[in-house]
């Protein structure tokens, strides 16, 4: 007897430290639960992109050879139309200025001779044809002889006037060209000249771009020589900003000009701006170089005014395609598939049939089930009952339905 009641004891013992351990190392799990939500429903399409100007203007090297930068802006200052923005060594065009400076004024001083010249020439040799020309008139009824010689000395006094009168004038268009080269010399000159200090042509921010310098790329700077026409500075206009913006080709055909959007920066995502779709490509893109995937672009131009929004700026656009009021909806995980049913978990587990409508990245709209209020599960409850995953060892998939090999004697080697 005494035997009987020790085993018992000792299962007894046994029971309880086997329940007690169990109970301690059993995790208890609880369920995340939302009230379903019955109000306005939004229907959008997220897009990513980047901040942007909408107007940029690129400041490139003047078309001159052996330039050298001497100065420029400080980087991500703000500059107004007609501020300076970069300097060269204006060394060279300020020497070639002085030079053809000082040929235009001798070409000058020629031009004036020759005119004088003329000037002159003109009134002796008309002079001397009004001479011959009254000689003719006093000898032309005297002997033949006489009056020939009258005539010939007139003749010969217009043949000279018309010749000399060619050659002063040759002589003046001569030098007027010779000034009007000299002219455009430093016409050239003072423009090279005037190119050795750049303005903005825009007001906006500066931004340094990367040029070539020997075998690698980097940001201009001051005593950089860059090749003639190479852009220099990005001059963007802050005063109206942009998303650079793409939306995957399944989401496009909802999405067009004029629709609202509520963009937030990945720098500040507490912060939400408003704007507008303004531009939607006609044809779609590789979204990148190796990729498969199409998308197409979409402009966004944003309707507020922050000076936290600067070019270059990673961003997300959510474009809204319709607002339908008073619709009851709850977040895309509270709604699971089970048994070719949509269903979802109340609170006390019970499951509900739903009939589903519209979704947006987050929230999709409740047809029929639910009245809005109810407190509802945000996992599927039941994996609590069959243990949620990790909490014991499962059969690898491809093990399934496959049987264990033979065993074999010596550590499953064969004999040879």
């Amino acid at each position: 007897m005494k035997k009987y009641i020790y085993i018992g004891a000792v299962l007894v013992i046994i029971l309880v430290g086997y329940y007690g351990v169990n109970a301690i190392f059993t995790t208890s799990y609880d369920i995340p639960t939302t009230l379903v939500n019955r109000g306005e429903f939004v229907v959008s399409v997220k897009a990513s992109g980047r901040i942007d100007a909408k107007r940029n203007f690129t400041v490139s090297a003047p078309r001159i050879r052996g330039l050298q930068i001497t100065w420029m802006a400080p980087e991500g200052s703000l500059v107004q139309k007609g501020d300076p923005i970069i300097k060269f060594d204006a060394t060279q065009q300020l020497n070639d200025l002085t030079d053809h400076q000082s040929n235009l004024k001798i070409n000058q001083k020629t031009l004036d001779r020759a005119r004088k010249e003329y000037t002159i020439q003109e009134k002796q040799l008309n002079l001397e044809l009004q001479k011959a020309e009254r000689n003719y008139d006093e000898k032309k009824h005297d002997a033949p002889k006489l009056a020939e010689e009258a005539r010939l000395e007139l003749e010969l006094a217009r043949l000279n006037f018309q010749a000399k009168m060619d050659q002063f004038k040759s002589d003046v268009d001569k030098a007027e060209l010779e000034v009007s080269r000299a002219e455009a010399q430093v016409t050239m000159a003072q423009k090279e000249l005037d190119q050795m200090t750049m303005s903005a042509p825009i007001p906006g921010m500066v931004v340094y771009l990367e040029i070539w310098k020997g075998s690698s790329m980097g940001k201009v700077q001051e005593g950089d020589s860059p090749w003639p026409g190479q852009g220099l500075i990005n001059l963007p206009d802050l005063s109206e900003m942009i998303v650079d913006s793409y939306v995957s080709e399944v989401d496009a055909a909802k999405v067009d000009t004029g629709q609202e959007v509520l963009v937030s920066l990945d720098a500040f995502p507490d912060m939400q701006y408003h704007g507008l779709v303004t531009k939607k490509a006609t044809l779609a893109r590789r979204k990148d170089y190796n990729s498969k995937i199409n998308v197409f672009d979409v402009e966004v131009t944003i309707n507020d005014h922050d000076e936290k929004l600067k070019p270059g700026m990673s961003s997300s656009a959510k474009i809204i395609i319709n607002r339908i009021g008073d619709v009851i909806s709850v977040p895309l995980e509270a709604v699971f598939e089970k048994e070719g049913q949509t269903i979802v978990y109340l609170d006390n587990k019970k499951p509900v049939e739903v009939d589903v409508g519209q979704r947006n990245d987050m929230q999709v709209e409740i047809l029929s089930g639910l009245a809005g209020g109810e407190e509802i599960c945000l996992i599927d409850p039941t994996l609590e009952e069959q243990g949620l995953p990790g909490d014991k060892a499962t059969e690898p998939e491809l093990n399934k339905g496959r049987s264990a090999p033979p065993a074999s004697g010596n550590g499953g080697r064969r004999r040879r």
